[in-house]
């Protein structure tokens, strides 16, 4: 199935061009242990072995429900090559007050998956972290979301992955009537890296709303292609991509928003801004709105450009060094993203790994 299949479809992108097959680790076994949970007793929390046997109705109805597998290469490969598949599960009328953490570690299995599934009057507050050594293996990370009606997910991630093969990042849901998916991500990968998130607004009045904050460094490249469906009357996707670059990194940020046939009344709103610090660094900014149905809101801003001269001369005329100066105005510049975050924990997670990345980058540039 895998060589007869696609490779996914990425606005500005040619994956031909991107080596994601070629370093698959294919002798790593199975993990048979869920990654590390910091959370509530109440939720379900297991790997796939145990998840076929225990919660076989559950698991069985709602797997490959966002993600088909024979969706595209991508996915037939991350299955085929599946070092670890975790199931979470929130059961019907659960509100989870407790912040539930998980920790990826892809150094020991490069290619996992997650369904993650809210029934119905739920909420759950998430935070997921995916770490890797630098070694020499394509990694794949499947994240499929399904969110029953009345259920309300705010999803934080924290994208640290290193390696010298590209890797790809994939997180899909699917939104039910009255439900709602909010997205804090924070993309610091060290290495190649595709995030690929896509929302199913399946539901009437489901809502999503996706900020992602991105620094790119080196010689890596990275895509953020983000997208959002709106399906049901009185749906809202709203997307805000803010990115930096530095060095001869480069940055694509894809907003695609789309209103379907019969959406009526639905929202659509995106915002992506990037800013560069060097002449060798490259952006890209594509706004993209698709528009099936009247009776509809939606807009977009983009835009791209160098750092202000201006902003690095104030500072530097104050003492300060200009690669510390190039830093402030970074963190300025993502701080804008930062505070439009309604939730103090996220926000103040998402702070803590920009500052952490900022930290790096001027002690490598020190060295």
């Amino acid at each position: 199935m895998f060589p007869k299949l696609a490779l996914p479809k990425i606005e500005r992108a040619n994956l031909r061009d991107w080596d994601l097959f070629s370093h698959s680790l294919i002798d790593i076994p199975y993990q048979t242990d869920p990654p590390t949970l910091t959370g509530p007793d109440e939720i379900v929390v297991c790997n796939w072995s145990e998840a076929t046997t225990e919660y076989f109705d559950l698991f069985n109805r709602y797997l490959f429900k966002a993600i088909p597998a024979n969706k595209d290469k991508i996915s037939a490969h991350n299955l085929a090559h599946l070092n670890r598949g975790t199931f979470i599960y929130v059961p019907d009328n659960c509100q989870v007050s407790d912040l539930v953490e998980i920790n990826y570690d892809f150094s020991t299995a490069p290619h996992q998956y997650l369904l993650l599934v809210l029934g119905k009057n739920t909420h759950l507050n998430y935070l997921e972290k995916l770490n890797a050594s630098q070694d020499k293996s394509n990694k794949t990370f499947t994240v499929e979301i399904i969110l029953e009606e009345n259920a309300h997910l705010h999803y934080i991630a924290l994208d640290q992955l290193q390696g010298q093969a590209a890797s790809y990042i994939r997180r899909h849901s699917q939104v039910g009537t009255n439900s709602s998916i909010l997205w804090s991500i924070g993309s610091f990968n060290n290495t190649w890296t595709i995030t690929d998130i896509d929302n199913q607004l399946e539901g009437q009045a489901s809502h999503a709303n996706l900020s992602v904050l991105a620094i790119v460094d080196g010689q890596t490249k990275q895509i953020l292609d983000s997208k959002i469906h709106n399906k049901g009357p009185h749906s809202m996707g709203h997307i805000n991509q803010h990115g930096a670059t530095l060095d001869h990194g480069t940055l694509t940020m894809n907003g695609i928003g789309r209103i379907a046939k019969h959406a009526k009344q639905a929202d659509a709103q995106q915002e992506n801004r990037l800013i560069m610090l060097s002449d060798h660094a490259r952006g890209d900014a594509n706004p993209i709105l698709l528009i099936d149905e009247f009776e509809v809101t939606a807009g977009h801003a983009a835009s791209v450009a160098k750092v202000d001269e201006n902003q690095l001369w104030y500072l530097m005329s104050r003492g300060i060094h200009r690669s510390e100066a190039e830093y402030l105005v970074i963190r300025g510049f993502l701080m804008q993203a930062v505070n439009q975050l309604k939730n103090a924990k996220a926000r103040d997670i998402l702070l803590e790994a920009v500052d952490e990345k900022l930290m790096t980058l001027r002690m490598t540039k020190n060295d």
